[in-house]
């Protein structure tokens, strides 16, 4: 019974901690692409445009390179503790 609760439990806790899901903030020129989440290291939104708690680190592409088209993509590492944005 007990290896039943425990099989259970990891299970779960497994399936709760990755989640692909497309993002809420959709404008006339963001992706379509769904969003990935892998246990809360690395969160991928594209397209997202959303804005960035003030908790974080916040690392822009534009810090890195310069370009024109911005795709509005949000790579979120450590649980909300890097953001990387490109917007």
């Amino acid at each position: 019974m007990k290896q039943i609760a425990l099989l259970t439990l990891v299970a779960s806790a497994a399936m709760v901690g990755c989640s692909s899901y497309d993002t809420p903030n959709h404008g006339k020129n963001v992706s379509m692409e769904p969003a990935h989440n892998f246990l809360g290291i690395v969160k991928v939104e594209p397209g997202s445009y959303s804005a960035i708690h003030s908790s974080t680190v916040r690392l822009k592409t534009d810090d890195f390179y310069s370009r024109r088209a911005n795709s509005g993509d949000r790579v979120t590492l450590l649980w909300g503790a890097i953001t990387l944005t490109d917007y």
